[in-house]
């Protein structure tokens, strides 16, 4: 029989203690503890949520962009109007940016802290928008208009090839189908979503991304995936749990979805391109929230819980490249 040598062609590494960046793939005998063991990929069934830097205005309702470091969060309401407020994470803590230039909530983001896009959103009473907004790093630009005023949909993408899906449009929250592209320059009508929802999320790129949960009525949560590849939607496999305003992020292979309501949950799904299995909750349970980046490095904040102030605080969820395991030798 051959033995570890003869099949990979080196020795199994003898070290005084678990590497600190171990290496996927990765054999070795740790001399200190007298265990064999080997490292695998991580997965979102290891991450956990740790608490990060708090925002600087409190509110819900607000839309997201960039990464875990290097995060934007703008618009949304604090309690006392609409927000136009815009700030910056750098992994740490949130300074202002430039203010959008029409105050809104139920907005839309897409791309990166110094190429965001911003669009549509709601005004109250019964005021849906169809406008975008370009930032720079620095300070918000006018861009062209979406065909269909409305808000509470889901976009992904970045700011020169993003996707606005679903929502809410006149007349008072009808439920959209209404699926839009940003080429940077202009927004075109394209393949509509199989199920007309609002306060959906999204996740993924202009070709390959992924709808999830929304309301398919006033008090309908809905638990339904859908797949872009490009040009057309298809159904995938359902969320455990319906949800709405809830936060999302992510690719269409590893994607997030967190917090969310009408009953208000802590509760968190990972999509891993065919099924969603339930992860490691939140610190605290929310919704109306928004959030960016990737599944490995995610980023959550703002939003409210009923009969509570809105909240400023941020969660980071994170887990590792490689997993060290002890191998069973018994």
């Amino acid at each position: 029989m051959a033995d570890y040598k003869g099949i990979k062609g080196f020795k199994v590494q003898v070290l005084d203690s678990d590497p600190p960046s171990p290496i996927v793939g990765q054999v070795f005998y740790n001399s200190t503890t007298q265990i064999l063991k080997g490292v695998r990929a991580g997965v979102a069934a290891d991450g956990t949520w740790a608490s990060g830097g708090n925002l600087t205005t409190a509110r819900q309702r607000l839309a997201g962009a960039g990464t875990q470091t290097a995060g934007l969060a703008f618009g949304g309401t604090n309690g006392d109007g609409l927000s136009a407020a815009t700030e910056e994470y750098n992994g740490t803590s949130w300074t202002d940016g430039g203010n959008l230039n029409l105050a809104r909530r139920s907005l839309t983001g897409a791309g990166t802290q110094t190429a965001a896009l911003g669009f549509g959103g709601y005004t109250p009473p019964q005021s849906y928008k169809n406008q975008s907004e370009e930032y720079n790093g620095t300070s918000w630009a006018e861009g062209n208009n979406l065909n269909t005023a409305r808000g509470y949909s889901a976009g992904f993408g970045i700011q020169t090839a993003a996707l606005n899906v679903g929502g809410a449009k006149a007349p008072s929250f009808t439920r959209s189908n209404d699926v839009e592209q940003y080429n940077g320059t202009s927004w075109s009508e394209i393949a509509e979503i199989n199920t007309a929802r609002f306060s959906l999320r999204g996740a993924g790129t202009t070709t390959a991304g992924l709808g999830f949960g929304g309301y398919t009525a006033t008090t309908a949560t809905s638990n339904t995936s859908e797949e872009w590849n490009g040009t057309a939607w298809a159904e995938g496999n359902n969320l455990n749990t319906g949800r709405s305003y809830a936060a999302g992020f992510g690719i269409q292979t590893l994607a997030l979805a967190a917090g969310g309501g009408p009953t208000v949950t802590a509760n968190t799904e990972a999509y891993n391109g065919t099924s969603w299995t339930e992860v490691n909750n939140l610190a605290a349970a929310r919704r109306k929230v928004s959030g960016n980046g990737t599944q490995a490095a995610g980023l959550l904040y703002g939003g409210n819980s009923p009969g509570t102030a809105n909240f400023n605080n941020t969660e980071e969820f994170t887990y590792a490249d490689g997993v060290v395991l002890t191998f069973d030798v018994s």
